[in-house]
Formats: C-alpha cells, sequence, structure tokens
C-alpha cells in the first residue's frame, strides 16, 4: 500500500476527505479544520496519514510524534520536529479512544509494518517505535512476539440498543439510583433560575467563557513535569461549528454565569459524549447536573436509534451505576525495523 502523509497545518484539506470520513464513519473531531486547529496548538507535531490501495483509501491514522526535544512549555513552530522518539497514534483530541480506521480487509499489521515504516522514512532513522493506544486484546494477539501490550483505563459505554425508551433504561437500575435520577429530573423541571442551551453547528458559543470553564476540570487532572494544555480557543470554536456536534450549556439565568458544559459528537451508531466540566459546589455549581446530562445523552440516543454511547474513561462507580459497560483497552508499543 502507498502511504500519503499530511501535515493539517500546512497541508489543504484532501479533496477524498469529505468522502473518507463518510466511508469510514470518522466524527467531528476528524473534520480537517479541526485536525488543523488541534495541530496548530500541540507541543508535538501532529500528522495524518492514508494507507492507499491503488487510488483507494483503506486506511487512516492520527498520530504524534513524541520525542526528543520536548516542547515541555511551549507549542511546536510549523518546522520544529523532534529527532528521535516514537510515532504515539491516538484519537484526535482524546487518548481515550483508537487513532485510526481499517477497511474491513485490511489487518492491524497495516499499521505495525506499512504505517510503521512509512513513517520511519518521513521522520528519519530516529523514529524507533510505534505505540498504538486503545487496542483490543485480539488486535494486539494478531501483531508479532516483539511487542509490549499494557493495559490502559477501561472505557465505559452505554448499550442504548438493549433500551426500547428512556423508562427501560431506567427500570434497568438500581431503585436507589432510579429514585435518585427521578428526583434530580423533577429538581431541574422545577428550577426556573436554570436556563439549559442546546446547540448544534453554532458559531456563536462564548469560547472564552466556556474555555475557563473547563478549568474547572483540567485543574484536576493538571500534570507537573508536563503542564496539561488547555483546550484552545481555535480548536473549540472549529469542533461546535461542526454539524455532528452538539454543545449543552447550563446557565444560571440570575447571574448570566455558565455552571457546567458539555460536547456530544454525533455518530450514526456510536456517538461520544466528549468533555465534561462543571463549576464546583463549593464555588455555586450543581454536582447533580452530571447525572442528568449523561441522562439526556441516553435519552437522545435511544430516541434516535443509535446503539451505543460511548463515555471515555474515568468516574467508573458513576457510570456503571447509571448502566454503562467497561471495555477493556490497551496500549501497545511495538518497535519499527529498519527493513
Amino acid at each position: 500500500m502507498r502511504a500519503e502523509i499530511l501535515d493539517p497545518r500546512t497541508d489543504p484539506e484532501p479533496g477524498y476527505w469529505a468522502e473518507l470520513r463518510g466511508t469510514a464513519g470518522l466524527r467531528a473531531d476528524w473534520a480537517w479544520e479541526v485536525l488543523a486547529a488541534q495541530a496548530w496548538g500541540a507541543r508535538t507535531v501532529q500528522l495524518v496519514t492514508v494507507l492507499f490501495d491503488g487510488t483507494t483509501p483503506k486506511a487512516v491514522v492520527n498520530a504524534a510524534w513524541l520525542g526528543a526535544p520536548l516542547h515541555r512549555f511551549s507549542f511546536t513552530g510549523a518546522t520544529s520536529r523532534p529527532w528521535l522518539g516514537a510515532v504515539h497514534v491516538r484519537g484526535p483530541g482524546s487518548g481515550a479512544v483508537p487513532g485510526w480506521w481499517l477497511a474491513a480487509d485490511v489487518p492491524i499489521t497495516a499499521l505495525t509494518e506499512t504505517y510503521a515504516r512509512a513513517m520511519r522514512r518521513e521522520l528519519g532513522p530516529g523514529c524507533l517505535a510505534l505505540v498504538l493506544r486503545q487496542v483490543t486484546e485480539e488486535q494486539a494477539a494478531k501483531v508479532g512476539r516483539l511487542k509490549v501490550v499494557r493495559p490502559t483505563e477501561r472505557i465505559w459505554t452505554f448499550p442504548v440498543h438493549e433500551w426500547s425508551d428512556p423508562e427501560a433504561w431506567l427500570m434497568s437500575l438500581s431503585r436507589s439510583r432510579r429514585s435518585n435520577l427521578r428526583g434530580i429530573f423533577r429538581r431541574v423541571r422545577e428550577n426556573d433560575g436554570l436556563e439549559i442551551r442546546i446547540e448544534t453547528a453554532t458559531t456563536d458559543l462564548d469560547v472564552v467563557r466556556v474555555i475557563e470553564a473547563m478549568r474547572w476540570n483540567d485543574d484536576k487532572y493538571g500534570g507537573k513535569l508536563i503542564p496539561r494544555i488547555r483546550v484552545l480557543t481555535a480548536y473549540l470554536q472549529a469542533l461546535v461549528a461542526q454539524p455532528d456536534v452538539h454543545s449543552t450549556s447550563y446557565i444560571d439565568r440570575a447571574t448570566g454565569d455558565l455552571i457546567a458544559f458539555g460536547t456530544a459528537l454525533d455518530h450514526p451508531t456510536v456517538p461520544i459524549v466528549r468533555s465534561w466540566t462543571q463549576r464546583p459546589a463549593a464555588e455555586g455549581g450543581a454536582k447533580y447536573l452530571y447525572f442528568y446530562h449523561l441522562a439526556k445523552q441516553v435519552e437522545w440516543a435511544i430516541a434516535n436509534g443509535k446503539q451505543w454511547v460511548e463515555l471515555g474513561k474515568g468516574k467508573s462507580q458513576e457510570k456503571q451505576s447509571l448502566g454503562a459497560v467497561p471495555f477493556d483497552q490497551a496500549a501497545m508499543a511495538v518497535p519499527i525495523r529498519p527493513w
């Protein structure tokens, strides 16, 4: 297969990209303008690679080129690249999802062999390894013995195809959680001071206010060795403007303050609840809005005939109590052979 390696910062959107996204079912975070905004705001080079069989795209991969020298505090420049390191394949904007799509007749070894060799040719002999995030046990078993596989945090997903309507979902939960949710629904319904604004493909979102709100969530996971990069306004603007992105803002009518915000990336069968942030309770927030928000994602998914709703990692107890099920995934590192 032939590899076409693209840098979204400098390369224009390929003419085949929209059709490829449709064929592969790639969500809004794979829109070219979103990839470009993410790449310009990254510490590391972000490359998108398409593998072709003749003129037919058969695979697409998103990856960061991680290595030395490391941009610890600053963003990468248009021509700045590490000279030694590994290719880190992960979902654009989120390491909780795989960063690749393969056609049904393409094995995962196309990544560890064809793709890996193409990246070594592109990046030089210092490109020593390939790291794939969120591989399944079955996928890892198909790769040769020279590899390192380590479990990562499990992904939680709502099996909405099992529920005929929201009431069927509620009845599948424990009595205490069901009672708790009904109380939350009533509390929100009777709260005249709370405005819930749901927007799709919005171009007038107050992104500065949302970015400030996202710090509530980011501050809980900030790194010390490598400071956490905040979501940038250009990236958020590009993402929420996509026709398959739903944004939900929870606003205090009395003050106009944003007290919670979430996004969901639509998909024909498996939408993703991408981001969620809420004001800490000690600062006037409402913890129950998290459960309300997820409940509304379930209701929307059932009404629109979805099969699953992916929730990402973390908050395992809360998600399990709402009927979500876990899926084991792993990270796999494979050396890139020079031949």
